[in-house]
């Protein structure tokens, strides 16, 4: 079916963003209007504070990007894949990313490479089953290549921004519930 779209009414970016490095790279959009939510348009849901999800766990990444690393064309159809989360101490072995995961960073994919986000595709969710809903546990960030061996997804931890998203939604009119 064809795909729905929403007006933005304004973007915040994180004040402590800086194009040199991936720190603090999320922001929030608000939307000129509500959405409507319905048995095809369905919520997800942000983690609880200190919410975990095990390494291993299958969860998903879904975006309109380039199909292979290099591609020069987005896709006109949104595409998704499965992928399991990866523990930050395997993430930031010598041989995949050397110490570059903080805290506030996530990693996912397959260490034999093969599936994986690609250009085009930041920003978008990593989205995680939970027991009764999903929950955007993760946004599409950065990577060396795309679905490289050893070189899986990096995504923004959004437990680490709680804080962060529920001030800014607050001075946005929107309440913690």
């Amino acid at each position: 079916g064809k795909g729905l779209s929403y007006a933005v009414d304004k973007i915040i970016p994180h004040q402590k963003y800086r194009t040199k490095d991936y720190k603090y790279d999320i922001a929030l959009m608000k939307l000129m209007a509500p959405i409507t939510f319905n048995e095809f348009i369905q919520p997800i849901c942000l983690p609880s504070y200190g919410e975990e999800f095990p390494a291993g766990k299958m969860c998903w990444i879904s975006g309109w990007g380039t199909t292979e690393d290099g591609g020069d064309t987005n896709s006109v159809t949104l595409k998704s894949v499965g992928v399991p989360l990866i523990s930050s101490a395997v993430c930031n072995q010598r041989d995949v990313y050397m110490g570059l995961i903080t805290p506030a960073m996530i990693c996912a994919g397959y260490l034999e490479g093969g599936k994986d986000s690609c250009q085009g595709d930041s920003g978008g969710p990593l989205a995680c089953q939970g027991t009764s809903n999903w929950k955007l546990i993760g946004a599409t960030n950065w990577g060396y290549g795309c679905a490289q061996k050893k070189k899986p997804g990096v995504y923004v931890r959004v437990t680490a921004y709680l804080d962060w998203i529920h001030e800014k939604m607050e001075v946005c009119g929107y309440s913690k519930s």
